[in-house]
């Protein structure tokens, strides 16, 4: 059934098994691997998968619990409904996290510290008769309160519209103009005095701002801009005793507020990772405990009772368990392990997984002696290959598969997987997620990219590069 499962209701019996068991994939692509290749254990853990996941919702209190609607379908409410739909939330407010908000709201104290450190500034200056314009002094005061406001209701409502380009772009716009207006509003010789500056640490509180929204680049492009605007500020308060060490202290300052925001930003940066790959390994341990105490128990039971009426079953139970622990609790191959080792490893467990096998030699050369890959692009390779073999002894008909894989001077992969089977079309659509996600996504989150080469008749190849 084509209906997606965005309206966040889930019926099992007008949406059919296989299209919750591809929203499930879709959430999880690790899944579709050779863990799940058979299809009676596929039917197995498709159904304890969703009686477990209703009875873990139904678990959540009154407010977030999943209500059981007239027409039988069960409606999951918001927060809960993030557990099946995460690519229903938007892409900005997925990116913002706990780390990002708590900065922001440390930012808005700053914004507040610095106004009531501007009315300073402007209080004693109009004392000591030094501003020419107090008019527009004030109106600055103003400008930066009114910001300051703006960024306090937002962070109190919804922070993200504090990483909004629109307020981003009030922000940079107010400190390059605050350091601009600086050189007006005082009386001549304000400039590279000792005098306070009417923009005091507005400048640097939207670099870090801008650097913690949008990364490092756009950060230091506007720290570039406050040199210039010292430049333009010491013009409007006719300055004329232009020297090297003037020129010198513009480029300082714009290399500072440069460096901050490359700094800020990249910061930010490894900050909203470190929490992403936390969250995932919560989500995984989250997963992993429900999945222990009810779909790998499911397999053992089903491994017990068949193994005398249906050896075939058993042996499938055995090792979906088998891998579906090894996805759970650790990688399927051991850190030391060389890229010949994980490759040979991957293949194995594809091929005991089809009983094609026996009649299918499967050739396998490994060239390594390069320096070895990462870890993680190892196991990507591997795990790709290992899929391919499993499509190939699955769906081609082949009568001999062959795997290559060589790695070069900078520790680059390339793998190819060639058949002689049947072949297909790879211009038509392709059912389900053997290649697209299990391969091409694989390759693709390590940076690498993949190939897909066949046609009716001629056999397939599947070639993969690691870059």
């Amino acid at each position: 059934m084509d209906r997606p499962l965005d309206d966040h209701c889930l019926d099992r019996a007008e949406v059919g098994e296989e299209e919750l068991s591809r929203h499930r994939l879709r959430q999880y692509p690790a899944w579709d691997s050779n863990v799940l290749s058979k299809p009676r254990a596929v039917i197995v853990v498709r159904v304890q998968y969703t009686l477990v996941a209703h009875e873990q919702l139904a678990k959540r209190d009154d407010d977030s619990a999943p209500m059981a609607q007239p027409d039988g379908r069960w409606s999951v409410p918001h927060p809960t409904r993030a557990l099946w739909h995460s690519h229903a939330v938007p892409e900005q407010a997925r990116t913002i996290l706990p780390t990002a908000v708590t900065v922001a709201r440390a930012l808005v104290v700053a914004r507040w510290l610095t106004l009531l450190w501007m009315i300073g500034i402007v209080v004693v200056s109009s004392d000591r008769d030094a501003i020419d314009h107090p008019l527009v002094a004030w109106g600055c005061v103003v400008a930066v309160a009114a910001v300051a406001a703006w960024a306090t209701w937002a962070v109190r409502t919804d922070p993200n519209r504090l990483f909004d380009i629109r307020f981003l772009m009030v922000e940079g716009a107010l400190a390059i103009g605050l350091s601009v207006i600086d050189g007006w509003v005082f009386e001549p010789g304000h400039v590279f005095e000792v005098s306070q500056s009417l923009a005091t640490q507005y400048p640097l509180i939207a670099v870090v701002s801008i650097g913690l929204a949008r990364g490092p680049v756009v950060a230091g492009a506007v720290g570039l801009l406050l040199g210039p605007a010292e430049w333009a500020a010491a013009v409007l308060n006719e300055f004329a005793g232009w020297g090297l060490r003037h020129g010198v202290s513009l480029v300082a300052t714009s290399l500072f507020f440069a460096a901050a925001g490359v700094i800020f930003g990249w910061q930010a940066r490894l900050l909203r990772q470190a929490e992403a790959d936390i969250a995932d390994r919560r989500v995984r341990d989250d997963m992993a405990r429900v999945l222990h105490d009810t779909v790998l128990q499911t397999l053992a039971l089903v491994d017990r009772r068949t193994s005398d009426s249906d050896p075939d079953l058993a042996r499938t139970a055995r090792e979906a368990d088998r891998e579906l622990r090894r996805f759970l609790f650790g990688s399927t191959s051991r850190a030391g392990d060389t890229l010949e080792q994980r490759v040979r490893s991957a293949v194995e467990r594809a091929a005991r997984h089809h009983d094609a096998t026996a009649h299918v030699p499967i050739s396998v050369s490994v060239i390594d002696t390069a320096p070895p890959p990462p870890i993680e692009v190892a196991d990507a390779v591997a795990a790709a290959i290992g899929e391919a073999v499993a499509n190939a002894l699955e769906h081609a008909e082949a009568s001999r598969i062959v795997v290559f894989v060589e790695t070069d001077d900078d520790g680059d992969v390339f793998a190819s997987v060639r058949d002689d089977g049947c072949g297909f079309d790879v211009d038509q659509d392709r059912a389900g997620h053997g290649v697209d996600e299990s391969i091409v996504a694989r390759i693709r989150d390590i940076g690498g990219r993949t190939e897909v080469v066949s046609a009716p008749g001629t056999g397939t190849e599947v070639r993969v590069w690691s870059t």
